[in-house]
């Protein structure tokens, strides 16, 4: 993942958040673009980062993780 955000200055990783989503956000209704192929492995590497956070005992993560792993076929820039 650092290697993937050293490439590509465009995302980044928040220093520290209140929430894993925000309260207002509506992933079914998001319109932003398609992630491209790169984009969508390292959205797959989320993904699957977060599940191995969740099983380490992070379980007020298990929501948001499941909703976006609804996403894994067509992931877009929004989801990010």
């Amino acid at each position: 993942v650092d290697h993937y955000l050293k490439e590509n200055e465009h995302y980044h990783m928040p220093k520290k958040a209140s929430a894993p989503i925000k309260n207002d956000y509506k992933s079914e209704i998001d319109i932003t673009s398609e992630l491209c192929l790169i984009e969508a492995a390292y959205f797959l590497s989320l993904i699957e980062v977060l599940r191995w956070i969740v099983e380490l005992g992070r379980c007020d993560l298990s929501v948001e993780l499941s909703m976006l792993s609804s996403y894994l076929t067509l992931p877009h820039v929004g989801h990010l």
